[in-house]
């Protein structure tokens, strides 16, 4: 059941615009086009309509490898997130942690973008924890706890790459919309 144009209008109103443009950002491409039209005239009377146009247009079309490589320079050449430090390239990685506790089991993977010292000291300190604290859970402790090992190995062993990881290039594709807005006008 599609929203009334009266209702969406009343709902964009409300929203907040760091809300607003993250719909511009990550959801334009999901939205019909009667919808894509309000938000763009409530981001226009707002007076943000020239942030969100970039992050819309970025959302609505197709990216270029020369446009991934380009964002990934730019993700790149940033501050590492973790320590600062702005010697090394960053790039991204998984880690996989795993803590059970008798017949409860919880099993998390996060994406990190970062230095390559960083991510290694993210893959020991996800690896040590589920060594801890992973095997306690009965059946699944022990499984996940060998799975999580063994991805954060693999995973580790991709750090130090000389060039963007497809995890990262990943990354890019699915937050175009927000590097474009944040690209020549940077969100607080």
């Amino acid at each position: 059941m599609a929203v009334s144009e009266a209702r969406l209008r009343e709902n964009y109103r409300r929203f907040s615009d760091a809300k607003l443009l993250r719909i511009a950002a990550e959801d334009a491409a999901k939205l019909r086009p009667e919808a894509l039209e309000l938000l763009r005239q409530e981001l226009a009377t707002r007076g943000v309509a020239a942030v969100a146009a970039r992050a819309i247009a970025a959302r609505l079309r197709v990216v270029s490898e020369a446009e991934i490589a380009e964002y990934c320079g730019l993700i790149r050449s940033q501050p590492c997130p973790v320590c600062c430090s702005s010697t090394h390239l960053l790039n991204a990685t998984i880690t996989s942690k795993v803590m059970s506790f008798l017949v409860l089991t919880t099993w998390q993977k996060r994406l990190i973008i970062a230095c390559p010292a960083c991510l290694d000291e993210r893959h020991r300190d996800a690896s040590t924890t589920s060594a801890l604290l992973g095997w306690w859970g009965f059946p699944w402790g022990i499984i996940r706890t060998i799975q999580a090992l063994n991805f954060n190995r693999k995973m580790a062993a991709l750090n130090h790459l000389l060039y963007p990881t497809d995890l990262l290039k990943s990354f890019v594709v699915a937050n175009v919309g927000h590097l474009e807005a944040a690209r020549h006008e940077p969100m607080d």
